[in-house]
Formats: structure tokens, sequence, C-alpha cells
């Protein structure tokens, strides 16, 4: 998760749903196929769950919007840099919130 948020960090364009090019490359997708893409990101999250031997403590559907919430931060590191590393704050939320949701 840490990885991924550093990730995301440093690639703006993964999680940044505002831009016109985004809004542009979605409005031309049929319906169909973006529920596609929502399932099938779910589909993979539990799939890797089984494959890291990972046993969760909640429902699948849970932990996956959790973990989608948590990674969603990001949106606020402008807003969370001018008082704290918000690397630091996200680290330590996701060291509180994997060790609830997993065994």
């Amino acid at each position: 998760m840490k990885e991924l948020f550093r990730e995301y960090d440093s690639k703006p364009f993964l999680y940044n749903v505002n831009t016109p090019d985004f809004q542009s490359f979605v409005t031309k997708l049929p319906e169909e196929t973006m529920q596609k893409i929502k399932f099938d990101s779910f589909e993979f999250f539990k799939q890797a769950v089984q494959a890291a031997n990972l046993t969760l403590k909640v429902e699948p559907s849970q932990a996956y919007g959790i973990l989608s919430a948590l990674l969603s931060t990001i949106n606020a590191k402008e807003t969370l840099a001018v008082t704290c590393d918000y690397f630091a704050v996200f680290d330590r939320m996701a060291d509180i919130l994997v060790s609830s949701i997993f065994e």
C-alpha cells in the first residue's frame, strides 16, 4: 500500500480523474465497460488477497472499500502538506487499517 501510494504521488495521471483528458476518455466509454472496469478491479483485489495468502477480518467488499478510500487520500496531499508530512500520515493510517483488515 505504501509503495502504491508513492507511485500514485509520482504519477498524478493515475488518480486525477478531473483532468479534461481523463473526462474525455471516460465519457467515450460505454456504461457496461465502466461497470466491467469496476468489477475487474474488485476481482483483482480478491485474487491478490488470495495469492498473498492473506486472511480478511472483514467482508471483501468492505476491505476493498477501506483500502480504496485510504488510497484516495492522495487527493488531499496538497492540503496535508501545508501542516504535515502526508507520507507519514498515510503510512500511519495504512499501518492501523491494514492490521484491522487482515489477520
